[in-house]
């Protein structure tokens, strides 16, 4: 029995874990897209 709940306690950290890191990468990338298109953009104006 408390084997099993030290099991679960752990998966459970996991999940968590892994579900934060998805999102700081995905916030991450997101920031790093908007950064390129602003820089595009500000490349777009400076060729007209």
């Amino acid at each position: 029995m408390i084997k099993k709940l030290i099991k679960l306690k752990i998966l459970k950290f996991v999940l968590i874990g892994g579900v934060s890191a998805a999102y700081a990468f995905k916030r991450y990338c997101d920031k790093k897209k908007e950064l390129k298109i602003k820089k595009d953009k500000k490349t777009l104006l400076i060729n007209r």
